[in-house]
């Protein structure tokens, strides 16, 4: 796995520059229910999706265990940024209107860690609120079927979402913009899908 602190300095330039969170974000607000306004963006390294967030009338709070992901972010969202581990979040339950993960899952050791995740979104959302994430990310770079044994397969994140009372309410796909790599998949940008689910 990764070293965030030391991949920070690099990670966005390495990873689509702008145009890879603001496809992410724009992914992300054609989901939210109307009155939307507080989200908080758990696992959001850098602060590129969050800060994108933003341009569509969010509040958004970014959550990272990485304190080299963290500085960064905070330079782009000053007093929004907070160091959390995302299967214990120091937010109180109920009190967010959205919760977001993109690209975390999928580097979850296994499905326990996958399930901690989810119930944390779930108890930190508000009644109607939802929880965002992407899914079969191997499918998006590799361009082929969706391995179901991934700790963030479709059907793994449905059903520990439904033991925390979430349920799926759409999704949506998007171009992970400038993160074709020569070798992986055909070498064209990843296709992402991210999945919505909403607390009754």
């Amino acid at each position: 796995m990764l070293d965030y602190d030391v991949e920070a300095p690099d990670y966005d330039r390495t990873r689509g520059g702008t145009a890879r969170p603001a496809a992410a974000a724009a992914a992300i607000a054609s989901l939210l229910p109307a009155g939307t306004r507080t989200l908080l963006d758990v696992a959001g390294g850098t602060g590129s999706v969050g800060t994108a967030l933003t341009g569509h009338g969010l509040s958004v709070l970014v959550a990272d265990a990485s304190l080299g992901m963290l500085a960064l972010a905070a330079s782009r969202l000053p007093g929004r940024v907070l160091r959390a581990d995302a299967r214990r979040l120091p937010i109180a339950d109920r009190s967010v209107d959205a919760v977001t993960s993109v690209w975390l899952l999928h580097l979850l050791p296994g499905p326990a860690d996958v399930a901690a995740v989810v119930a944390e979104a779930a108890r930190v959302l508000r009644p109607g609120g939802v929880y965002l994430t992407t899914v079969d990310r191997s499918a998006a770079h590799l361009h082929r079927p969706a391995d179901p044994a991934a700790t963030d397969a479709v059907g793994t994140v449905t059903a520990v979402a439904a033991r925390s009372g979430l349920i799926p309410a759409g999704s949506t796909r998007f171009i992970g913009v400038g993160q074709g790599r020569p070798g992986v998949g055909d070498g064209s940008d990843p296709v992402f899908t991210l999945l919505s689910l909403r607390r009754g």
